[in-house]
């Protein structure tokens, strides 16, 4: 069949094939209802010839433009943080402080566990009735209802703020560490902070007030000292929207120092 057309295609252009019992046979008649047919049966033939060729092709090779990229879970959180970026942050969040505050309280028992100094070593080893579950727990809560709702806000403000003032090149990240380390962002977010940690144990205005009074210059000048380079280096290099990533991974450490620092009221 597909000798005949191999035959076929080397026929004459315009000349006229005939089919005989013993396969194709020329013709050098130009009659059109003969050319007619014959490129009817031209066709047929390329259509066999073509099928044939593809029937031949390696498995494999057929096959091999069906392959399934491979799962990334960096472009699957991109496509969260596009589609619903607030309820990302506050997931994304919730696991970041808790996690902080978990580090907060396992890594320095550990720590004095280990020093040499007899007088700083523990009576006895941490357990799991030791731990703060509640305090993890008010952490996670702030996490999630709190911090990262706000700082999405704060984030997408300072970038409006920077756009409107026309600040360009090396001055955005000065600009926007300036106003939000020393403007108003650093002093909402730690009175923020001591308030709502103070609130969730049930603290009246009174010991909340007190409480920020006390610790709140303290702890502005530790994140003054630990923020400012993260954040030049973050509002240099990061796109705004995983600014805020970027602090959330920075504040497991962050986290943790507060946790240390100003640990929640112990309950008489």
């Amino acid at each position: 069949m597909f000798a005949n057309c191999r035959k076929f295609a080397l026929a004459p252009a315009g000349a006229a094939i005939t089919f005989t019992a013993n396969g194709l046979a020329d013709n050098t008649s130009t009659k059109v209802g003969n050319a007619s047919v014959s490129a009817g049966k031209k066709l047929l033939c390329q259509s066999r010839v073509s099928f044939a060729t593809n029937v031949a092709k390696p498995m494999e090779t057929r096959t091999s433009t069906t392959k399934t990229k491979p799962f990334s879970v960096l472009e699957w959180y991109e496509k969260h943080l596009e589609s619903n970026p607030i309820r990302t942050k506050m997931i994304t969040g919730s696991f970041l402080w808790g996690l902080g505050d978990l580090v907060a309280q396992v890594v320095p028992p550990l720590a004095a566990a280990f020093s040499s100094d007899e007088e700083e070593k523990p009576s006895k080893s941490m357990t799991l009735a030791d731990y703060d579950f509640a305090r993890t727990g008010r952490a996670v809560f702030f996490g999630f209802a709190i911090h990262a709702p706000a700082s999405h806000v704060h984030f997408n403000f300072l970038e409006s703020l920077t756009v409107r003032a026309g600040v360009t090149g090396l001055g955005i990240p000065v600009f926007k560490a300036f106003m939000e380390q020393f403007v108003y962002w650093s002093w909402f977010s730690n009175t923020l902070y001591h308030g709502a940690m103070g609130a969730m144990q049930f603290q009246g205005p009174t010991e909340i007030y007190n409480r920020i009074a006390d610790v709140l210059w303290e702890t502005q000048k530790a994140q003054w000292v630990f923020w400012i380079p993260i954040q030049l280096l973050n509002f240099k290099f990061v796109p705004v929207r995983h600014q805020l990533n970027v602090v959330l991974v920075t504040s497991v450490v962050w986290t943790a120092l507060l946790s240390a620092w100003y640990p929640p009221a112990k309950e008489e």
